[in-house]
């Protein structure tokens, strides 16, 4: 590889391990990825580190995750012994697919914990119903399941057609006027 593609390669490298990491992800899985798209061959765990400078382990590990979310793979036509990988090159069923596994799960979440939050007030206002702010804080966390329902659908929807409309978001959390 020559000097300028070599430096080419690591700072796109570089900069998808900052994006990545950005997200949530090991900055090491962006630099891999990374090197396998940029790469007109297959390449072995081997290759990785010498043209990321990453270690063995470190390299070993990238592999593993970005195969568990099957951004890397084997290559079937890999010769002699050692394993070669190519990076998957659908961008955008990657995101669909991160988006799915990991936002999905996150938002699904926040449903549960606005209803847990909003068990524990009503349960708070049957023993004190005068309870003012109570009652108003109640209004408020029924807002935010509402909008944790409503992204939940959004994600859903995104992740299943790729197409996002946030309309439905607007003014949910709005201020009751007095």
């Amino acid at each position: 590889m020559s000097d300028s593609r070599q430096r080419a390669v690591a700072i796109a490298a570089e900069t998808m391990g900052d994006l990545v990491a950005f997200w949530g992800f090991k900055s090491s899985m962006g630099r891999i990825w990374t090197t396998l798209y940029l790469s007109p061959t297959s390449m072995t765990a081997d290759e990785l580190a010498a043209v990321t400078g990453l270690s063995s382990g470190a390299i070993s590990m990238g592999l593993t995750d970005l195969g568990q979310w099957d951004l890397v793979a084997k290559d079937p036509l890999g010769e002699g012994r050692k394993r070669r990988y190519v990076a998957e090159t659908d961008i955008w069923g990657i995101i669909r697919r991160i988006i799915r596994e990991r936002e999905l799960r996150l938002v699904g979440r926040s449903v549960e914990r606005f209803q847990q939050a909003i068990g524990l007030l009503e349960a708070a206002l049957a023993e004190n119903p005068d309870d003012a702010e109570a009652q108003w804080a109640l209004g408020r966390l029924h807002g935010l399941l509402a909008l944790a329902r409503t992204g939940y659908s959004l994600v859903e929807t995104f992740a299943a057609v790729g197409r996002l409309d946030l309309l439905p978001i607007r003014g949910v959390l709005r201020r009751e006027e007095a």
